[in-house]
């Protein structure tokens, strides 16, 4: 599901605020190696993959609905 160099968005549960960080996969094992900037530093940690989303940085003109591109804009129809 996700590769590293994936653009994606977190969330920390634990925070109160609810604010959503856009960062980078950076290595995938059980669990998977984030880094994303909060508003005071860089933070390099490891979530589940539920923690996180993709980010989609290209627009598929069927919405990725057939499934085949996974979104990433390189469509087997166009």
């Amino acid at each position: 599901m996700f590769k590293v160099g994936d653009s994606i968005c977190y969330s920390d549960k634990k925070a109160e605020n609810g604010v959503i960080f856009q960062g980078i996969v950076l290595e995938i094992k059980a669990r998977i190696r984030i880094s994303y900037h909060n508003t005071n530093s860089q933070e390099i940690i490891w979530v589940d993959a539920s923690e996180i989303e993709l980010q989609n940085t290209h627009q598929c003109s069927h919405k990725a609905e057939c499934g085949w591109c996974d979104d990433t804009g390189k469509c087997l129809y166009d």
